[in-house]
């Protein structure tokens, strides 16, 4: 059992929550559309993305993550699955957002090609990310090694180089001092 599976019941206890209204703001929400929310765990986005879309599907890895999701909406796709396989028909999903997920990826090149793969055209991938050249980070980064994460934090340079290399057309904003939103359309 991987440590969010073992965490999923405490996670959203353990893990500060975040400005969805900052998240909001800066978002390209298509509301006749769906969205997917990659590596969504617990669900706190997708639930509070249902009255801003048109639907909303959730893929985690974790059965437990995707457990304690259901108990936030009946009307979120749960699927399980990891992004460097994504288990969406060519061009099927018009907006993709991963928060705070895309460093515990650990095939980040493979995700980011499936996620293009799967976008329809045009088609937003938007991540929000921490910084790991913002003093703040460090810490998280910290934690992350003493729990044998695994984690691979991109600076939003290094992200926009990767999705260009898919072709993607890429804009990034920070949001706060340690976190950005990069935004990347297909």
């Amino acid at each position: 059992m991987d440590l969010f599976s073992w965490i999923a019941k405490r996670y959203d206890k353990i893990i500060p929550g975040f400005d969805l209204s900052t998240i909001l703001d800066n978002l390209t929400l298509f509301q006749n559309e769906v969205i997917l929310d990659l590596g969504g765990g617990t669900g706190r986005i997708a639930a509070l993305f249902e009255e801003h879309v048109n639907g909303c599907i959730l893929l985690d890895r974790s059965f437990e993550m995707l457990n304690q999701a259901k108990k936030k909406s009946n009307s979120v796709m749960m699927v399980q699955g990891v992004s460097e396989a994504l288990p969406f028909r060519r061009g099927s999903i018009p907006q993709i957002f991963a928060n705070d997920t895309l460093h515990h990826i650990h095939k980040q090149d493979e995700t980011i090609e499936q996620c293009y793969e799967i976008l329809s055209s045009p088609g937003h991938l938007m991540v929000r990310e921490f910084d790991p050249d913002h003093w703040k980070t460090f810490f998280l980064i910290l934690f992350e090694k003493l729990l044998f994460f695994g984690s691979k934090f991109l600076s939003p340079k290094s992200l926009e180089d990767m999705c260009k290399r898919f072709n993607f057309t890429v804009e990034w904003e920070r949001l706060t001092k340690s976190t950005y939103l990069l935004n990347a359309k297909k």
